[in-house]
């Protein structure tokens, strides 16, 4: 009689075993379709102008670098509207895949070091926001000296707070209608230097609309109004269509191609490795991976 009981308990314990396994398969599964979109059919939208996004996939993941191997930051809702930054193709084991860069909804979790905020403001430059508790965390953005943030609660040494305008993550690009924002009218232009025909502004918190309308009549060329953040810098190669390029914030040693800069009547090389903003018109051939703008304008960020 005892064996049977022990063997009963045995059997118990190998089918709640069973069904644990069963049920973290079935949860990863849900995850990894979050990212693929396979019910969705992919469409091709343009990228670099400033643009929104309609989300179009139900619990759609927003992650903290563009790779699927990348922490879950949190998921987007079906018609959820979000601000894409940047459009990357990252190639994973052979396979290609299309990602945005989006400003993180305040569902997000962003985590800083309590130590550096002291009444809700960073005492330091360069503060890393992180999408969890630790700094085995991916950054997700950055916090300068004497920004202002808003703190949900305190783990330990973490400082969980509302995201800020500079976080962003990554969202696999099929799961997001995407819109180009329509060019402004034309604003005042900026008055030129005496000494040279450089454009001195200062730095400012928003940008401006552009000087000149956008046209495009070249049916193969995509033209769109353009307003970036990055770093500038220099290009070598000697069948580039130009001498300057922007590119992205350096994250875990990489940075990456954003677009090609031409500026007549700039001078750019005094920006090389500064992280600027600049606003343009620019042109994306058809067939070219990168597209090139024609700067009209050029502010420091801070």
């Amino acid at each position: 009689m005892r064996k049977y009981t022990n063997l009963c308990n045995s059997h118990r314990r190998l089918f709640a075993v069973s069904i644990a396994v069963a049920c973290a398969a079935l949860s990863s599964a849900a995850l990894s379709r979050a990212d693929s979109g396979a019910v969705v059919v992919a469409q091709a939208a343009p990228a670099g102008a400033a643009t929104r996004g309609t989300v179009r996939g139900e619990h759609s993941n927003v992650r903290s670098r563009p790779t699927l191997h990348s922490e879950v930051i949190t998921q987007l809702h079906k018609s959820e509207a979000v601000d894409v930054l940047e459009r990357k193709t990252v190639t994973e084991h052979e396979k290609s895949m299309e990602w945005l860069r989006i400003t993180l909804p305040e569902t997000a979790r962003c985590y800083v070091s309590a130590r550096h905020v002291v009444d809700g403001t960073a005492d330091v430059d360069n503060l890393n926001v992180r999408c969890g508790p630790g700094s085995s965390y991916r950054d997700v953005g950055k916090l300068a000296k004497g920004a202002k943030v808003e703190i949900v609660q305190r783990k330990g040494d973490w400082a969980q707070i509302k995201p800020t305008a500079d976080c962003s993550g990554w969202i696999a690009a099929e799961l997001v209608d995407v819109q180009v924002a329509p060019a402004p009218i034309a604003s005042p232009e900026p008055v030129p230097s005496a000494n040279s025909g450089e454009i001195l502004t200062p730095p400012v918190a928003a940008p401006v609309g552009p000087s000149v309308s956008v046209v495009n009549t070249d049916p193969d060329v995509l033209v769109t109004y353009a307003v970036k953040d990055g770093y500038l810098g220099s290009v070598t190669e000697s069948n580039a269509p130009a001498s300057f390029e922007l590119r992205t914030p350096e994250a875990d040693r990489l940075s990456f191609r954003v677009a090609y800069l031409e500026a007549p009547g700039l001078n750019l090389k005094k920006y090389v490795g500064k992280h600027i903003r600049i606003v343009g018109t620019q042109r994306w051939h058809k067939g070219d991976r990168y597209p090139v703008i024609t700067v009209e304008r050029v502010d420091m960020v801070w």
